[in-house]
């Protein structure tokens, strides 16, 4: 499927791209601007808290790129890497210039030391290049080791993950009324990332807008 970063065309045509117009908050995508209304924001975001200020993502969530990120996620292999980035730099150019940094979601350092890498991470160093913005790695920790999340509900979720996250004390310091882009590599409900902003809010980030390469819609 993939070779030195290129996509094969039966593959590349499997992949949904996401274009406007999308929820301006979770990047979900309308099937129109009729759908979208005047604020670009879905019904689940316009009910709910949503603590960061914009979402982008390049694809929507599907078997077409799940090829593409499970080899990066769980079989070692970064071939994907240089196509996803490029496609997320695509998606939100306009936010990184404004970023006075970049920063992945932490994994725990148990599965850090299973997987060997963040792919987070790793996507996040690539629009740092792109964007010529600085990334910070290691802003932010995960402290708190919690089970697979996929088949949990939203509100589960968000019960598992209080108090998972941390600002590195090294890093603190730079995030005052900073604008900060926060990646991954998938968002599903938002949970991890509310997680994450709230906790960059309160070390005193200004604004927090989120990149990642795929939504599940």
């Amino acid at each position: 499927m993939l070779d030195a970063g290129q996509v094969c065309a039966h593959c590349f045509k499997q992949l949904h791209f996401i274009e406007l117009p999308y929820c301006r908050l979770c990047a979900r995508p309308f099937a129109s601007q009729d759908e979208a209304g005047k604020k670009d924001i879905c019904l689940d975001c316009d009910t709910s808290y949503v603590p960061w200020q914009h979402c982008r993502a390049a694809f929507v969530y599907n078997e077409g790129f799940k090829k593409l990120i499970m080899p990066l996620k769980y079989g070692d292999q970064q071939k994907s890497l240089q196509f996803l980035s490029y496609f997320m730099y695509r998606s939100a150019q306009d936010l990184i210039a404004k970023a006075d940094y970049i920063m992945p979601v932490p994994l725990h350092k148990k599965r850090l030391r299973y997987r060997k890498y963040n792919q987070s991470a790793l996507l996040a160093w690539q629009l740092g290049r792109k964007g010529n913005t600085r990334v910070l790695p290691m802003g932010l920790m995960r402290i708190k080791e919690t089970i697979v999340l996929g088949h949990l509900s939203k509100k589960e979720r968000r019960v598992l993950l209080q108090n998972a996250f941390i600002v590195h004390p090294k890093y603190k310091q730079y995030l005052e009324n900073k604008r900060i882009i926060l990646v991954d590599d998938v968002m599903t409900t938002g949970s991890t990332m509310a997680e994450c902003v709230e906790t960059l809010l309160k070390a005193g980030a200004k604004h927090i807008d989120i990149i990642a390469a795929a939504k599940v819609s």
